[in-house]
């Protein structure tokens, strides 16, 4: 999900992956794709950029980290995802993940460039990108796939 200016705009977006073992994961309905992607801290910057295998999709995204805040309540719903949803044989799926509280910063995006969206047939989301910046997290540990019952009770009525 990204937020923009007096919006919010969620996408479930296909994910690139460089290790052509994780492509596995579309075994449990994960819409991997294997690709080449790079980040690459400067000075004052972060340059995330990825591109899929053959062509197609493609982004690059350049963002100056800045000083650490303390997540809003949407801040801390946004990225404390405790389950990842996919689609497998055309029913939804969620797989359940676990992993500690990411350290957030605020962040400028200086350059946003990407064709992801579209890819995914989504539309282009509105304004201008609200973006915060983590390290990351260690630890992330996943669960077995399950079909989701709430998914496809939303799905159906």
């Amino acid at each position: 999900m990204a937020r923009y200016e007096d919006a919010a705009w969620v996408g479930l977006t296909p994910l690139e992956v460089t290790c052509p073992l994780m492509v596995a994961g579309r075994a449990i309905g994960a819409p991997y794709h294997p690709g080449t992607l790079s980040v690459s801290p400067s000075r004052d910057t972060v340059s995330y950029s990825g591109s899929r295998w053959g062509g197609g999709a493609s982004y690059r995204l350049v963002v100056r980290p800045g000083a650490p805040i303390r997540p809003a309540e949407r801040d801390v719903w946004l990225t404390s995802r405790r389950r990842a949803y996919t689609r497998r044989l055309g029913m939804p799926g969620e797989t359940p993940a676990e992993h500690e509280p990411w350290p957030l910063a605020d962040a400028a995006v200086a350059v946003l460039e990407e064709t992801l969206t579209a890819a995914a047939g989504l539309p282009a989301p509105p304004g201008k990108p609200v973006a915060h910046f983590s390290p990351g997290v260690r630890d992330v540990r996943l669960g077995p796939s399950r079909p989701s019952a709430a998914l496809r009770a939303e799905a159906s009525g």
